[in-house]
């Protein structure tokens, strides 16, 4: 994760991308958790994060074009899965309020990059083994 708190993407290289011309091609991971339903993926994950870092549910929607009511349906469909508060929100108003995420959201956002991480890294060596 960089210091912003957003996560980047591992190159290519280091995945073990084969080279077809100009393109490189390499395999992509796309890791989901799911209840009843889908509730965290990328873009769960990537709200947190602007949630980090904006402090407010609003402006973290605003930074990813969503909307704020898309953002909040995102949100309160994890908690409901998942079953605790992953963002701490205080009311707007005279003193503005704000948003941040919770501990117990700030270690389903580690492992889950954790987890992802060592998908994507299992699935180049697998993509090598078999590619190559």
């Amino acid at each position: 994760m960089e210091e912003s708190g957003r996560t980047e993407n591992v190159s290519a290289e280091n995945l073990g991308a084969e080279n077809s011309g100009d393109r490189k091609i390499r395999p992509r991971i796309k890791v989901q958790l799911t209840g009843s339903e889908p509730f965290f993926g990328p873009g769960v994950r990537t709200l947190l994060e602007w949630i980090r870092e904006e402090g407010s549910v609003r402006d973290a929607c605003e930074k990813m074009g969503l909307s704020y009511s898309k953002g909040r349906k995102m949100l309160d469909r994890a908690e409901k899965e998942l079953g605790y508060t992953i963002v701490e929100r205080s009311p707007g108003g005279k003193n503005g309020g704000g948003a941040r995420v919770s501990g117990e959201g700030l270690k389903l956002l580690e492992k889950y990059e954790r987890f992802e991480q060592e998908l994507t890294e299992t699935a180049a060596e697998k993509y090598r083994e078999i590619f190559h």
